[in-house]
This record gives structure tokens, C-alpha cells and sequence, in this order.
């Protein structure tokens, strides 16, 4: 350590503790006066009564118009509202809106009106599945019956052309039976020679 840095270092350390030795001092004979002084008014206070206070000034007081109440009544209505905007948790007020909803719907649903109207939903449901089972039960007939009058038609147009295929058949065997007969009766009148009697045909 050098000798400028020592000394300047010993220098400051030694100014330091004069300062804090000076401040200390100084605040000890502030704390002694102000004691004494309050000592001395003490006493001075038993032998001569202190003076009394000065009176207040005088104000006149006078009554605000109705412009100026009004006035002071609306800054305090929108100072209270700001107030109360800025104070409130909205969280919380939200919270406890959407608990009162669902406690409302819970009562409106226990109650007779609610289950009233549950029950009806129930039988206008009931009515609806029963009408459309109905719907689909008369469609169901409806296409078997179309389909059992078009059996019986298909049947009896079957059964028409299987007479007239009959008919016909008939119609042609006779036909054939009878050229038969009649090419027999020539074939006989030209091997015997001689025709036949009217007696004899048949």
C-alpha cells in the first residue's frame, strides 16, 4: 500500500468518524433542549396559568342553491359508481349469476309447471311415435293388399290365357279331329268306290 493511498485512505476514515461523532452529538443536544423546554413550560405552567387559545375566525356559512346540491349529489352518485366498477370482481359476480340461473332452472324444473310440461312432452312424444307406427302400419297394409290384388290379377289374367290357350286347343283338335274324320271318309269313298249313305255318316 502506498503512502498517498494510506494516507488518503487514513484521512477519510478519519473524517468520517468526526462526522458521525459531530451527528450524533448534535442530535443528543436537540433531544436535551426540546426536553428541556417542555420541563420549563411545565413549571412555568404551575405558576402562571398558559394563555388562553385565540378564538376561531368567524365564517359565515351560507346555504349551496339547489344548482349546486344537485350538482355535488350527481358527482357523488357517478363517483360511487366508479367506485363500485372498479371495485367489483366480476369473476366472482359472474359465478354467482350463472349459480342463481341453475338453481332457478332446478326449482322451475321440480316444480308442478315443469313437470307438467315434461309431461306433455312426454305424450306429444308418445303421440308422435304412435302416429308414425300407425303411418307405417297402414303403409304396410296398403302395399300387401297392392300386392295381393296384383297377385289375383297376375292369377286371373294367367288363368284367362291358360282357358284361351285351352280354348284354342280344343278349338284346334276339333278342327283337326274333324278334317281327320272327313279325309278318313274320302279315303274310304275312293277305296270302296261308292259313297256313303246319308244313314251311314255319323
Amino acid at each position: 500500500m502506498g503512502f498517498t493511498t494510506g494516507f488518503l485512505g487514513g484521512a477519510t476514515l478519519t473524517y468520517s468518524l468526526l462526522y458521525f461523532g459531530l451527528y450524533v452529538h448534535r442530535a443528543n443536544r436537540n433531544v436535551q433542549r426540546t426536553l428541556l423546554s417542555q420541563q420549563s413550560a411545565l413549571l412555568n405552567s404551575v405558576v402562571e396559568p398558559l394563555p388562553p387559545l385565540p378564538d376561531p375566525p368567524a365564517y359565515e356559512v351560507r346555504r349551496a342553491g339547489l344548482a349546486e346540491q344537485v350538482k355535488d349529489r350527481w358527482n357523488r352518485e357517478v363517483e360511487k359508481l366508479v367506485r363500485n366498477v372498479q371495485q367489483t370482481d366480476w369473476t366472482a359476480a359472474r359465478e354467482d349469476a350463472e349459480q342463481r340461473l341453475v338453481s332457478l332452472w332446478r326449482t322451475v324444473r321440480q316444480s308442478e309447471t315443469g313437470r307438467e310440461v315434461e309431461e306433455r312432452a312426454k305424450e306429444l312424444g308418445e303421440q308422435v311415435r304412435t302416429g308414425v307406427q300407425e303411418t307405417v302400419a297402414e303403409g304396410r297394409e296398403k302395399l300387401r293388399e297392392t300386392v295381393d290384388s296384383g297377385k289375383e290379377k297376375v292369377k286371373e289374367a294367367v288363368d284367362l290365357g291358360g282357358q284361351k290357350v285351352k280354348d284354342v286347343v280344343g278349338a284346334a283338335r276339333e278342327t283337326v279331329e274333324d278334317l281327320g274324320s272327313v279325309g278318313k271318309e274320302k279315303v274310304e269313298e275312293k277305296t270302296t268306290g261308292r259313297p256313303k249313305r246319308l244313314l251311314e255318316i255319323g
